[in-house]
């Protein structure tokens, strides 16, 4: 009896694995298609990215935080150790790579891939798929806090890289003009001063949202490009390894040992075992990084991420910690 309840237990959490990932990993195989066959052009694709984090995105995170409880979505522990967690795990990633890279170039990609993840597309859409709407409302408040952090330690980071100096104001700038964090800072407005949008606009917010979350990974994943990964094979590989690999098992072990459990310790998953940000590409670009390793890291974390958080999953539902 005992044998066969496991058996239904392991059937059972290998199908909500599956329900987890399918959705986002065939949204994503959707873009190189739409790509292929030419329904959008090339430029397209940079536009209809601009749109979904400019426009369409920001409706979903705003969306998610003005419809949450704020007694279970505000969670001062989990985002205290996200931070902490951020944090730590990019001062040990200076360490290691300022020690074994020598080519601050390449350090810098390198640095990148360690700490940003791409939680505000990769990481909401899971989240909507894998948690309650209480805990995808955590991911978004998550989100607004984590994204800022992330581009603040960017800039440190590929700045330090080529011998630049830090300019404070444009970091602070960029913050404060970043859609995804103003669309968070006013769903969390709304929510604290209990205005409630008319039910028509509610409803409009809504679908833009639904739609920004399907677009951004289509043209995530019309964005792949496969040039020059058999030159960088042996990093691209080391690289998606640390990102999907030994970053979550680091972070999910440690919270594990704190006491997280449940939607909890799945916001921690989500935000550690995301692939590394899109918009490492553009910043590497800008600030003279390798550029060419930073989208390569970018095209195989988000290839594998399907494959990588479904095993997350599955190992975390069958040990009875998600």
């Amino acid at each position: 009896m005992r044998a066969r309840k496991n058996g239904a237990d392991f059937m059972e959490n290998l199908l909500l694995s599956l329900r987890c990932v399918t959705p986002m990993f065939l949204i994503l195989c959707l873009g190189p298609l739409v790509r292929r066959f030419r329904i959008i052009s090339e430029d397209s694709v940079h536009d209809l990215s601009t749109l979904s984090f400019r426009a369409l995105l920001p409706c979903l995170l705003f969306y998610n935080v003005y419809s949450a409880d704020l007694r279970t979505a505000a969670q001062p522990g989990l985002l205290a150790f996200l931070l902490a967690w951020t944090l730590g795990w990019f001062l040990l990633g200076c360490v290691l790579f300022t020690l074994t890279v020598r080519d601050p170039r390449r350090r810098g990609a390198f640095l990148q891939n360690v700490f940003r993840s791409n939680i505000a597309v990769i990481g909401v859409s899971l989240a909507q798929s894998m948690l309650d709407a209480q805990w995808v409302a955590a991911v978004a408040v998550s989100v607004s806090v984590l994204v800022p952090l992330y581009n603040v330690l960017a800039v440190v980071t590929l700045e330090t890289c080529r011998g630049g100096r830090l300019d404070w104001k444009k970091i602070v700038k960029n913050i404060l003009t970043n859609p995804l964090i103003l669309a968070c800072v006013l769903g969390f407005l709304c929510l604290l001063l209990d205005i409630r949008l008319p039910e028509p606009v509610e409803k409009a917010v809504s679908n833009v949202g639904s739609a920004g979350s399907v677009t951004t990974l289509v043209a995530l994943g019309a964005s792949f490009r496969f040039d020059g990964l058999r030159q960088n094979l042996r990093p691209v590989l080391f690289g998606t390894v640390l990102r999907l690999v030994i970053s979550p098992l680091a972070a999910v072990t440690l919270a594990v040992l704190l006491g997280f459990r449940g939607g909890a310790l799945g916001v921690i998953l989500i935000c550690t075992a995301s692939p590394t940000a899109t918009t490492s590409y553009p910043m590497a670009l800008a600030c003279d990084s390798d550029h060419e390793l930073t989208g390569q890291l970018v095209v195989a974390t988000s290839l594998f991420c399907s494959l990588t958080l479904f095993l997350w999953i599955f190992l975390l539902k069958q040990t009875g910690l998600l």
